[in-house]
């Protein structure tokens, strides 16, 4: 977009983005980081302890989704291309306090768990997800949310796989961050699929899957039918040991 679009445009375009989510991550008690060039990177926990961390970060991001919706509207009106916006959430002890030197100080946080977070956002990428959560997540307040099974992955710098979760809403947040039929309908039908896929049922994952697809037109779906149709053709493959 930087190479068609006016710096000055360009600007603020990105403003509003950066000003929206700042916004939403304010209203849930988080400490905004830093932004790196349009990325944002915030924290919870620090420097006032927060119980709920993994569930309040969870709301600014949706919130922040949500409100996407209608600053892309507002984009489209103007003949602007729409921002995508993807984030990773990652809960983790860190160090936190002021890292740098005698000439400059900034308050921040550090380890590997702000890595994991990072690769989690580029991870969206892949799966055509919008907000990816890890495994540690899931334990902290999944009751609270609406999340859905995407697939064990393997970070860089990460010799063990987890398991990352696509968030669809919030279980008991206001009307913003309600999940909708759809978006349940998701959660629920993804599950079931997962579940097959994990047992290597792949026949019936791709079965699954498929149907959301047909249903839905869900990328992550469209994915993992992918996923399912390579394993069925490894499981398949006849080897020859040459003689």
């Amino acid at each position: 977009m930087s190479e068609n679009t006016p710096s000055r445009e360009l600007l603020q375009r990105v403003s509003y983005y950066l000003e929206l989510m700042t916004l939403a991550i304010k209203e849930e008690a988080g400490t905004v980081d830093k932004f790196i060039g349009d990325a944002v990177m915030a924290f919870w926990g620090a420097p006032v302890l927060d119980q709920h961390h993994a569930y309040h970060a969870c709301v600014a991001a949706f919130k922040g989704q949500r409100r996407m919706v209608s600053l892309n509207a507002c984009l489209l009106s103007e003949k602007k291309p729409p921002l995508t916006v993807r984030i990773g959430i990652h809960t983790d002890a860190v160090l936190v306090g002021n890292i740098g030197s005698v000439e400059r100080l900034s308050y921040t946080v550090m380890g590997d768990g702000v890595n994991i977070a990072s690769r989690l956002e580029g991870i969206n990428k892949n799966y055509g997800t919008n907000i990816c959560v890890s495994h540690s997540v899931y334990k902290e307040a999944s009751e609270r949310l609406w999340l859905r099974p995407i697939d064990k992955i393997r970070v860089k710098g990460r010799e063990s796989e987890f398991l990352i979760y696509e968030l669809l809403g919030i279980r008991d947040g206001s009307s913003e961050t309600q999940a909708t039929e759809t978006e349940q309908a998701l959660c629920e039908l993804t599950e079931q699929a997962y579940a097959l896929y994990a047992a290597k049922r792949y026949t019936e994952a791709l079965s699954a899957y498929q149907d959301i697809v047909e249903r839905f037109g869900d990328t992550l779906a469209k994915v993992m039918s992918e996923q399912c149709q390579a394993n069925m053709t490894v499981e398949g493959a006849t080897l020859i040991q040459p003689l």
